[in-house]
């Protein structure tokens, strides 16, 4: 299976590419690309991939990802559709002399903290997720320039956080394929016992190496990896009032209470208990 890169078409009329997606998944697999991209979660809820980092996604989520930054969105259910607004550039995008004038500058550093992904919170969302639905309508020069508004309004903004390590970035076709692979098997799987043995032989490498590879990849050791995603999966069920953690324990792949609350309290920094208290269960 060789990865593929979704991109929009480019129209005559426009220097940048945006559009809407409604699919059954987000067909694309961990991947990435030379464009920077914003992209706006419209319906749908599951896990994000961006570099090293690994959390959930739900409506409403709004991210800004530099070039050649690694991601993937991976939908929850397959039974509702996922939906996406996306807007894709290139940096040279208005021509390199225009982005060396000074109104630019404070865009200039927004896009170097792109490349460790950024996740846009609050206000700030709601204003540029307004924009990203305008830009859509729009064409010709308002199109333009509402993309300048919208970068301005991100680069003037303190409401976002970095995601990834900086030194994540894409290699190549067979790395990424590889790790397509590794991911998919771990989200179909995570419920159960995973026995890093047989990941590695998904990646066709020996034990050894395929510990060094994801560790390197990623900036996390493998079982570690698991154990996010475990623990991701288990503060939804804990966020139901009737569900019990010894039951939320079993259900997320752990087969040891107290070693489910001491992954749990090294990655959420809370016990189960505090966690569902901090929730008002």
């Amino acid at each position: 299976m060789r990865p593929h890169i979704q991109k929009l078409p480019l129209s005559e009329q426009s220097s940048f590419l945006a559009d809407k997606f409604i699919t059954p998944y987000f067909e694309t697999p961990w991947h990435y690309h030379s464009e920077y991209e914003l992209v706006l979660i419209i319906k749908g809820n599951g896990k994000r991939f961006v570099g090293n980092h690994v959390a959930d996604y739900e409506e409403g989520s709004l991210l800004f990802l530099g070039p050649n930054l690694p991601h993937l969105f991976r939908k929850e259910s397959s039974s509702d559709d996922g939906g996406s607004l996306v807007i894709h550039f290139k940096e040279e995008f208005l021509g390199n002399e225009f982005r060396a004038i000074p109104e630019m500058q404070k865009i200039k550093l927004l896009f170097e903290k792109s490349k460790m992904g950024l996740l846009i919170k609050g206000s700030t969302r709601d204003k540029i997720s307004l924009q990203m639905h305008e830009i859509l309508r729009q064409m010709g020069m308002e199109r333009l320039i509402a993309l300048l508004q919208l970068l301005s309004s991100l680069a003037d903004s303190t409401e976002y956080e970095l995601l990834s390590n900086p030194d994540v970035s894409g290699q190549n076709g067979k790395d990424n394929d590889r790790l397509d692979k590794v991911f998919d098997y771990v989200m179909t799987n995570f419920t159960n016992n995973i026995q890093i043995e047989d990941v590695a032989k998904i990646a066709n490498m020996s034990y050894s190496g395929f510990s060094r590879y994801f560790k390197n990849r990623t900036k996390k050791t493998f079982s570690h990896f698991v154990n996010e995603i475990r623990i991701g999966h288990a503060c939804k069920y804990l966020m139901e009032a009737d569900t019990s953690i010894s039951t939320v324990c079993y259900q997320s792949g752990f087969n040891n209470l107290t070693h489910f609350t001491e992954q749990f309290k090294k990655i959420i920094k809370l016990t189960p208990n505090q966690f569902k208290k901090r929730n008002k269960f």
